[in-house]
């Protein structure tokens, strides 16, 4: 009889074990919000750090109850955070509670402060707690790190749609009422966010279209992670590049020390309105003839903190007072403009033009680093990055494209930074920003290898478990990405 109850009871902890091993699930969601163990928040912002946001969110949960929810369609097979679309919300059991982050990365950096700065209103996916998505058969499995394992929901229901812009890079009157109007229909998810991170300072934005001074609405802090971006080209320009230079490299390799190299003069001289190039109209300037290709400028809209990256590193804006990249598409003889959404727009754009007739097949545009040709499908991996001022992001590093950047000798990298509303409720909401800042900023020592490709650690941040000139930065512009980098001993 007592063997009996002893295997009864070993079942009984074996149930226990497996249920509290399987992600939160929707229905278990609506149960803790009506039983006032529900916590939610809502963040937005830059789609780069988006798989170290989520790493940040998996310290605080109890292992093994983490889930993924999201917008992208079932037929997408894609399983990793950083690669599920826009719209997404991770959940998990944290100390007693259920708690929920909606993450929303649709338009840019800007948009962790437009909501405050100009009224933006962002799309989120829908309260997750009676989500009709459907659950994977296989969710995602991090096999560096089982603690940020998860069940993955895809077609959940979104509510509100893309933020679309105007001409002056501000949410238009009708998409603001649209998601306005899907956010008041979706009462039982945030009404608003908290915050969020974004690629660079809010004063590296037009205050026009809600960067600037933000400092009335929230307050700004170092994320502690730094972003490399790079320089991608269609591959006939890359090929042409290596020619004018006296590179000899054919084929499908594409290897880091026989990049072409352009300086930051000749790269503003493309981007810059009134540059070099434009004024020529072909790339003279730059290749020594016109080719018969058209100059095209494959860049981002104005909320982007790569575009803002962009206008600070290559043209001074507004660090210097430079002039910015051209406002809008634009065609002008042979020398054109595309306004693009999404990374995702870029590399597809630029890939169209490496497949294009003579005539179409130079573009180029800048890419946060996370971004890898050599990992994409077929319509979007037709683009390589060149070096800069003679350094390649790729260096010493293919796999991960960070150690030149960590150790100083590659110059594209920008510090990221954290911003909370203060309008955040107390408690939940106007903590989980720091408390995902902390985490960031001290990953394992097994993880320091693991960030997402890319991706630094700011060395202020009081890290000491990752290398320096490896993951961790060796220099630092302590968060201000107008100033000079120093080195950081």
């Amino acid at each position: 009889m007592m063997k009996i109850k002893q295997i009864a009871f070993a079942l009984a902890a074996l149930s226990v074990s497996t249920f509290a091993s399987a992600g939160v699930t929707p229905a278990q969601i609506e149960t803790a919000r009506g039983a006032g163990t529900l916590d939610q928040a809502w963040v937005a912002g830059a789609s780069a750090p988006t798989k170290s946001i989520y790493e940040g969110w998996v310290k605080g949960c109890q292992a093994g109850t983490g889930s993924i929810f999201t917008s992208q369609a079932t037929s997408s097979t894609a399983v990793t955070p950083g690669s599920l679309g826009n719209f997404f919300a991770y959940a998990c059991v944290r100390g007693t509670r259920t708690s929920v982050l909606y993450h929303t990365v649709d338009g840019g950096s800007l948009n962790a402060y437009t909501p405050f700065t100009n009224g933006t209103k962002l799309a989120r996916v829908s309260y997750v707690g009676n989500a009709s998505c459907t659950k994977l058969a296989t969710g995602y499995a991090d096999a560096t790190n089982t603690a940020n394992n998860a069940d993955v929901y895809k077609g959940c229901a979104q509510s509100g749609a893309a933020v679309a812009l105007d001409a002056n890079g501000v949410q238009t009157a009708a998409n603001n009422a649209v998601n306005a109007a899907a956010l008041t229909a979706n009462p039982l998810a945030p009404q608003q966010i908290v915050g969020g991170f974004s690629d660079v300072e809010p004063a590296l934005f037009s205050a026009t279209i809600g960067g600037g001074n933000v400092s009335s609405f929230g307050a700004v802090s170092n994320a502690f992670l730094g972003q490399a971006f790079g320089v991608a080209v269609s591959t006939p320009l890359y090929r042409k590049l290596q020619e004018v230079q006296g590179i000899s490299e054919s084929g499908t390799s594409y290897a880091a020390a026989l990049a072409p190299s352009l300086t930051k003069g000749q790269i503003a001289s493309i981007l810059a309105e009134g540059g070099a190039v434009q004024t020529a109209e072909s790339w003279l300037p730059i290749i020594g003839d016109d080719n018969g290709e058209k100059v095209i400028i494959q860049r981002r809209v104005d909320t982007s903190g790569s575009q803002a990256s962009s206008n600070a590193f290559f043209l001074g804006n507004p660090c210097l007072g430079g002039s910015q990249l051209l406002p809008a598409n634009a065609s002008t003889g042979n020398y054109q403009v595309v306004l693009n959404s999404g990374s995702g727009n870029v590399k597809t754009n630029i890939t169209t033009a490496s497949n294009a007739a003579a005539g179409s097949r130079y573009a180029i545009g800048v890419l946060s680093l996370e971004n890898d040709p050599t990992v994409e499908n077929a319509a979007n991996s037709g683009y390589r990055y060149i070096k800069v001022d003679g350094s390649h992001p790729e260096t010493g590093d293919a796999a991960n494209a960070r150690a030149a950047a960590a150790a100083g000798t590659y110059p594209f990298h920008m510090e990221m930074k954290a911003f909370v509303a203060n309008s955040a409720p107390a408690g939940f909401q106007r903590n989980i920003v720091g408390t995902i800042v902390n985490a960031l900023k001290n990953p394992s020592a097994a993880a320091c290898a693991t960030l997402p490709r890319g991706l630094t650690l700011n060395p202020d941040g009081g890290n000491t478990t990752c290398e320096a000139g490896v993951v961790k930065a060796k220099f630092t512009n302590f968060g201000n990405n107008c100033a000079p980098a120093v080195l950081y001993e």
